[in-house]
């Protein structure tokens, strides 16, 4: 168990943002974050981040949940940040449903977590 504070966690996040908002050429975004104590999703349940985004002005936050998060190990931090940074990229989906937008997106997670680990 990790049992990270709310710095330690900021810290970790801050640096697996900053190599996937490269990664994913995201460098034109301004993409914010915050910790929060809990999250609660679109559906009432709680989760584990959030994202917020608007393509029309390259503007987007990233909300981690501290309790959700605070004893993972940094990959599964990292596969998170991955996902939800994937949703900046195709947020213009949404407006055709959310739906789409969620699938496309967990699917092009499974695919940047694959490559990452298998760089050589």
């Amino acid at each position: 168990m990790k049992d990270r504070t709310v710095l330690q966690l900021k810290k970790v996040t801050h640096k697996l943002l900053s190599k996937w908002k490269y990664l994913l050429f995201l460098n034109t975004w301004k993409i914010d974050s915050d910790i929060r104590d809990y999250i609660n999703g679109k559906e009432g349940y709680q989760t584990i981040a959030t994202c917020d985004a608007d393509w029309r002005y390259f503007e987007a936050t990233v909300h981690f949940s501290h309790m959700k998060m605070k004893d993972m190990e940094e990959n599964e931090i990292e596969k998170i940040i991955i996902h939800e940074l994937l949703h900046v990229v195709v947020n213009e989906m949404e407006y055709n449903g959310m739906e789409h937008e969620e699938r496309v997106v967990s699917h092009l997670e499974m695919i940047m977590s694959w490559m990452d680990a298998h760089k050589k």
